[in-house]
């Protein structure tokens, strides 16, 4: 098995976290830069599916800052608990 490989939940809520962030600043470089980051968290193979359905999670929410607002209060809370 290759778990070794596989990002912890931890540092999947941390990722998606900076990506939501890095989404109401609103800066483009840094957003690129945050979905890299969260695409290098799985295994090689995985890269191009992980990439593919981040930016369209982004892109679903990207007219609605509220809603990013709520992911990112209910991201903090969970990693409280993680």
């Amino acid at each position: 098995m290759q778990s070794e490989n596989r990002p912890t939940a931890q540092q999947l809520l941390a990722s998606w976290q900076l990506i939501w962030q890095r989404k109401l600043n609103g800066k483009p470089e840094e957003m690129k830069e945050a979905i890299a980051n969260h695409v290098n968290l799985f295994p090689k193979g995985n890269h191009a599916e992980a990439e593919a359905r981040t930016r369209k999670t982004v892109a679903a929410y990207s007219g609605d800052p509220a809603a990013i607002r709520a992911l990112i209060q209910r991201g903090k809370a969970t990693l409280r608990t993680v």
